[in-house]
């Protein structure tokens, strides 16, 4: 089953708040669940969503959906050079998305994480056959019972794990082709499909796993909030938020973002930029995307390790 979803408009961007549905644990089994909230901002002029787009985060997507054992997470960022040929970047984003989550539902929770990205990129690039666009994608699942976290991450979007006490257990690193240029899932229309050259594919993704416990932070994010956010920065501001709404701490690391994107103050990106010999100042305008999810006991879980 899906989280439920309620989308207000708030300040920049819109919040979407998810609440997973909790399901009877076995006797004397541990359980876990999440408060959960997302938050997103366009760099662009506000666009009416349209299937598969669920909400307009400019050319970024997410999903999250709870099921009986575990709790299924995505986020994806659409690759906008494809405006350049009239193509919207979201669609693919949104579609490949819309396809891990269904296929989490359809397998219960039972594939591990990169061959659920790769079942919502073989149903995404198999839907009609004129689709369009690359993403990048990070898909996670957190098993309920157990409190494992398995993270499958391709290109530059990624994911974030603090504890209470500020300590970081889990942090993706970006993929990258050269500087700017990210991993990415590429669609084609069939008439223009050679296999799927010049694109990546799901199994080029790196796997992380981490043992999560009662109050820890999962962040997933597009690229949009870490290239203009240093890890140190949102540490800090996680550790002090870590007890707020999760709406809260969605919604703050999307400002700061937002903010550092309009700064002429050094960034991750300009950093970046110029260890690999370019000169970059400030931050980067994008889409941002922030998933911001709390682990709490279960309906019989315990409240710690």
């Amino acid at each position: 089953m899906a989280g439920a979803l309620s989308v207000t408009p708030k300040g920049i961007g819109c919040e979407v708040k998810m609440e997973g549905q909790d399901w009877p644990a076995g006797p004397g089994r541990r359980r876990f669940t999440v408060e959960s909230a997302a938050r997103c901002v366009s760099k662009s002029l506000p666009r009416k969503p349209q299937p598969p787009v669920r909400h307009d985060c400019g050319d970024d997507a997410f999903f999250l959906t709870s099921l009986k054992d575990h709790i299924a997470i995505g986020v994806a960022d659409g690759v906008s050079s494809w405006q350049r040929y009239g193509v919207n970047p979201a669609l693919f984003a949104w579609e490949l998305m819309v396809r891990c989550e269904e296929a989490a539902v359809k397998h219960a929770g039972k594939l591990e994480v990169v061959e659920l990205m790769t079942a919502g990129f073989e149903a995404a690039v198999s839907q009609d056959g004129t689709l369009m666009g690359s993403t990048t994608a990070c898909v996670a699942s957190l098993h309920c019972d157990k409190g494992v976290l398995d993270v499958a991450n391709l290109g530059d979007s990624g994911a974030l794990v603090v504890q209470r006490d500020g300590k970081v257990i889990l942090e993706t690193k970006e993929q990258q082709h050269y500087f700017n240029c990210p991993y990415q899932l590429v669609c084609l229309p069939v008439s223009q499909r050679t296999g799927l050259a010049g694109g990546d594919l799901p199994a080029s993704s790196d796997t992380y796993t981490t043992q999560v416990r009662i109050g820890d932070i999962l962040v997933f994010a597009t690229d949009g909030f870490f290239d203009n956010v240093f890890k140190d920065k949102a540490v800090e501001v996680i550790s002090q938020m870590a007890t707020l709404p999760v709406s809260e701490i969605a919604a703050q690391l999307v400002q700061l973002a937002y903010q550092a994107s309009k700064s002429l103050e050094e960034s991750p990106f300009g950093t970046a930029a110029a260890s690999h010999g370019f000169r970059h100042r400030g931050g980067k305008p994008d889409d941002i995307t922030v998933l911001v999810a709390r682990v709490v006991a279960g309906p019989t879980g315990s409240t710690g390790h």
